[in-house]
């Protein structure tokens, strides 16, 4: 088997490496990288019939650890080959798809500010200043998330595939094999309200929030509210995307997903 080795060279590019694989007709696309990198990927192989591989080399890794993946590149390698493809739906926000989540308002505005080299050199903790600086200096910013039966006012929301938010189960409804999301919609404006919602996540207790709102979905509408100032952005898989107004969708049958042990026997069925 003759197997093609492309390196990223820099922001977008594994997106086109990806749609040109799938037009000369690759049997299978291995990504090596993080939950970012795995996006590009996506992008460029949505709707496609060839599968994906995930070799996990990034900061969160949060695809790696939905699918139960080793950690180390050699285990995950080698578990390539007894993985099953499973066909799933993906998220669609603006013109961008996604496998995880779109996240709407205070943690886009993390990403959006967080310094490169900071990320580089703290990982994961250096969201989490970022997060707690925010909260402690900046005013969130309200939008209003709709859907064809509410409509809700909220300065972060979560619109996810995934139980898993950065290292934590967040989302605990949530299922990347359904062909749904779950919403979470973070009511507040008052900053310091998000350091009760991190105790909650942390101790397993953030649905018994009253002020925060679940429901499923499969199409969600967010936009700046009337005469509000500044932009309200959006990310999808922990990369900035772009700025309200936005609709996320869900796109079914969109991806074949190679998926190891144990996580292959969810409720949806194998592709042959």
């Amino acid at each position: 088997m003759a197997v093609t080795l492309l390196p990223t060279t820099g922001p977008g590019t594994a997106t086109e490496l990806a749609r040109h694989a799938v037009r000369q007709g690759a049997d299978l696309i291995v990504v090596c990288g993080g939950d970012g990198t795995v996006n590009e990927v996506v992008c460029g192989m949505a709707r496609s019939r060839v599968p994906m591989a995930v070799l996990p080399a990034g900061t969160a890794n949060v695809l790696a650890r939905e699918l139960r993946l080793p950690r180390r590149i050699g285990a995950a390698a080698r578990a390539i080959p007894s993985s099953t493809p499973r066909r799933l739906a993906l998220g669609l926000a603006g013109n961008r798809y996604f496998l995880l989540m779109a996240g709407v308002g205070l943690d886009a505005q993390v990403i959006r500010k967080l310094e490169p080299g900071w990320k580089h050199r703290l990982g994961i903790a250096s969201y989490v200043l970022e997060a707690i600086r925010q909260a402690m200096f900046e005013t969130p910013a309200a939008f209003m998330v709709s859907t064809a039966d509410r409509r809700i006012e909220a300065t972060f929301a979560c619109i996810s595939k995934s139980t898993y938010y950065g290292t934590l189960r967040m989302v605990r409804e949530a299922d990347m094999f359904s062909e749904n999301f779950v919403v979470y919609c973070f009511r507040p404006r008052n900053r310091l309200r998000y350091f009760l919602y991190a105790s909650a996540l942390l101790i397993g207790c953030l649905q018994r929030l009253e002020d925060v709102i679940c429901f499923p979905a499969r199409e969600v509408h967010c936009e700046r509210i009337e005469h509000a100032t500044g932009d309200v952005m959006f990310q999808v898989d922990g990369e900035l995307a772009g700025r309200l107004p936005c609709t996320v969708e869900i796109v079914p049958d969109a991806l074949t997903l190679l998926v190891p042990g144990s996580a292959a026997s969810r409720d949806e069925g194998s592709v042959t």
